[in-house]
């Protein structure tokens, strides 16, 4: 499973490698339809005309994990993707890796109107409303911020509370479709495009307890992750779900813009990555965007009638410690572990074998397509294999029984558990690659799966983990809700105020955004010393659809490929 995270990404980038389309020998070739073009048209490839009817199933590796997409635990990438034709919102990650404007929602594109204080105005469309016809308004956007900021809700445990602290009001007028959103005097937000990115209704949080009170509010936003949505304000709405098997929506008869073309989008859930292309050459799914491995791909590459695409895009994996472990609390033994980890050889056994543009990934909050890519990791000496180093770094703070039976300073026998998600091939093989290396050091060091990631990362239940981040466009607040002492997001507990004063200052570097970008990187040079978090590399995105649907786009971004779901649908000529 991968974690989506509401805002770390690449300011402007372009999209990696391509190896498209079908053909019984692997071999890519052209089509007027399919992912051939998305490399350099991202946002119109695969586009044709649609007939009415049918259905759509769509492979996902992972449950829904919480029916609150924003909420502390709700920053997973399966369940917004399955809930992504539910909850609208203003902006969301395009697969250009840019904001997108969602159009359905809003008149025009919104305007900053003043710059102190910072003030952006929204123009909410007359005819948006809820599925049971209540409008969408200002009171909605009005419980987003109300939710999302800890001095209203200290109790409301959020994703992503980034750039709602430091808004100081949002009002409604014009009957509620004028939503004016207002920032504390002296205080600048440069990604406001992430806030209201996904907009849940005030009037079934109104029913669900929120009294304007903070106990209410808190009630309120947990009743919306534990309760099934029976309200849409997208193109779809459920209509059943069965726990660790599918989820079914149908089109919401509410929806005021084009109408979607399929009677039915299925989410079967199939945590066994084996199954995939089995299932997609029986006709069982349709569609999906699995974590790839070599198997995987090589059987795809020899499918007729199935465009496919591996590419780079904004999500990575990585090797994260919980500093709440004690023995993890060390510094130096965090080093050695860093240390002695082979990320290339990691590479070269896992995405390497299908993806020759797979390289070491050297920062924390931007891919190398950025601008602000800067190496913040090499100087610290990290994921090369460096056993002597690592057992230097050992034997210098006092650890006994180095290369054979580690020991602390104390006398205590150094024992840690690796976990990684059910089911996945190269994170099973990331898991034995880095057992075998803290074996050199005499770490003894387990492995155990997990089947729901996110309960794992919000308990804490683990030493060690692999897992990815899948980005949004918003590098700011992404940085923060990942980094930051305060974030629910922080799930391995790292705490350095020297960095999080600096990244504090980045945030709020005003409009600039390269001198804000520049102190997001110092801050990240501070962490990277600290050896909390070890970037591996950027992860290959995988898009796999039947080439008798269209309108389906790759989508690398924490969004999805669901961003446009209405428009999903069986070619026109399709028999």
């Amino acid at each position: 499973m991968t974690i989506r995270s509401k805002g770390i990404a690449i300011a402007a980038a372009s999209l990696l490698a391509i190896t498209a389309c079908s053909g019984s020998e692997g071999t890519p070739t052209e089509e007027l339809l399919g992912f051939d073009s998305c490399a350099k048209t991202p946002l119109t490839c695969n586009t044709g005309e649609t007939k009415a009817g049918g259905s759509l199933v769509y492979y996902e590796e992972q449950d829904i994990a919480t029916w609150n997409t924003v909420g502390a635990d709700g920053g997973h990438y399966a369940t917004s993707v399955m809930l992504g034709g539910l909850i609208p919102g203003v902006y969301y990650g395009a697969p250009d890796t840019k904001p997108g404007l969602n159009t359905n929602l809003v008149a025009e594109e919104p305007k900053v109107t003043s710059s102190s204080p910072q003030t952006v105005v929204y123009k909410i469309k007359p005819e948006a409303v809820w599925s049971d016809g209540t409008p969408i308004s200002a009171d909605d956007f009005a419980y987003a911020f109300r939710a999302r900021n800890t001095k209203d809700c200290p109790d409301c445990a959020s994703s992503s509370n980034s750039g709602y602290d430091i808004l100081a009001s949002v009002v409604g007028s014009d009957g509620g479709k004028t939503v004016t959103a207002t920032f504390q005097p002296g205080k600048v937000y440069p990604d406001w495009k992430s806030l209201f990115g996904e907009i849940y209704p005030a009037h079934i949080a109104k029913a669900a307890g929120d009294d304007g009170t903070p106990a209410g509010l808190a009630k309120s936003w947990t009743a919306f992750g534990k309760t099934q949505p029976t309200w849409s304000g997208g193109p779809f709405q459920i209509e059943s779900y069965a726990q660790g098997q599918q989820l079914v929506e149908v089109p919401n008869p509410k929806w005021w813009g084009k109408k979607p073309s399929l009677d039915k989008l299925i989410f079967k859930i199939v945590t066994d990555q084996s199954s995939f292309v089995p299932a997609l050459q029986n006709g069982e799914i349709n569609a999906g965007d699995p974590q790839p491995n070599l198997d995987m791909v090589t059987q795809i590459q020899n499918q007729q009638g199935v465009n496919y695409r591996v590419a780079g895009g904004l999500s990575w994996e990585h090797i994260d410690l919980n500093l709440e472990n004690k023995f993890l609390k060390d510094k130096a033994l965090r080093e050695a572990i860093f240390k002695a980890i082979d990320v290339q050889g990691i590479i070269s056994r896992t995405v390497g074998t299908f993806w020759k543009d797979a390289k070491p990934l050297l920062n924390h909050n931007f891919t190398p397509e950025s601008p602000y890519y800067k190496d913040v990791v090499s100087d610290t000496g990290v994921g090369k294999a460096d056993i002597e180093g690592a057992k230097k770094a050992l034997t210098d703070a006092g650890y006994t029984g180095v290369g054979t039976a580690l020991k602390t300073p104390k006398g205590e026998a150094v024992t840690l558990r690796f976990r990684h998600t059910e089911g996945n091939v190269n994170r099973a093989a990331t898991a034995e690659l880095v057992q075998a290396k803290l074996k050199e050091l005499g770490i003894n060091m387990t492995i155990q799966t997990t089947n729901t990631l996110g309960a794992t990362l919000d308990s804490g239940d683990f030493d060690m983990i692999v897992f990815a981040w899948v980005n949004t466009p918003f590098f700011f607040q992404g940085a923060e809700q990942l980094w930051g002492k305060d974030s629910d997001s922080n799930y391995g507990h790292w705490v350095n105020p020297e960095a999080d004063a600096v990244l504090k200052s980045g945030v709020q570097a005003g409009l600039d955004e390269a001198k804000g970008a520049d102190l997001l990187n110092q801050a990240d040079a501070l962490m990277a010393k600290d050896y909390y978090v070890l970037p591996l590399f950027q992860r290959a995105n995988f898009m796999v659809s039947k080439s008798d649907y269209v309108n389906i786009r790759p989508n690398s971004t924490s969004t999805g490929p669901t961003f446009n779901t209405e428009e999903w649908g069986l070619k026109a000529t399709a028999k």
